[in-house]
């Protein structure tokens, strides 16, 4: 499972719009279920920062989102253009391999 996390400050105005776009069932999820290696995506709202989110997008695995990106880049472009007009930041957070071998128990406990 591959995981990518982005940080959003949104514009105060901007708040229904864009949660109605990045949640679950929303427009970066439509765009991202046309491809069968998408998992799911999920929104997360900074509880001390209400303007500020975190998106959550899961995939099968890093191939398959950036085999995503190259064959929807049209379409990613044009929803992220219109979704940048909600926000005042955008950073990419980072992006997570989900199912990293786990150290062996004896080797945690060296820590």
């Amino acid at each position: 499972m591959f995981v990518v996390l982005w940080e959003f400050d949104v514009k105060s105005e901007c708040v229904d719009r864009f949660t109605l776009a990045y949640a679950a069932n929303g427009e970066w999820a439509r765009l991202f279920t046309r491809d069968g290696k998408f998992r799911e995506t999920r929104l997360l709202q900074n509880i001390s920062e209400p303007l500020r989110f975190v998106t959550m997008d899961i995939w099968e695995s890093q191939a398959d989102y950036e085999h995503f990106l190259n064959e929807r880049a049209d379409a990613y472009r044009d929803l992220d253009a219109k979704c940048a007009a909600w926000t005042t930041a955008e950073r990419h957070l980072n992006s997570f391999d989900a199912d990293a071998k786990e150290l062996d128990v004896k080797e945690k406990r060296q820590f």
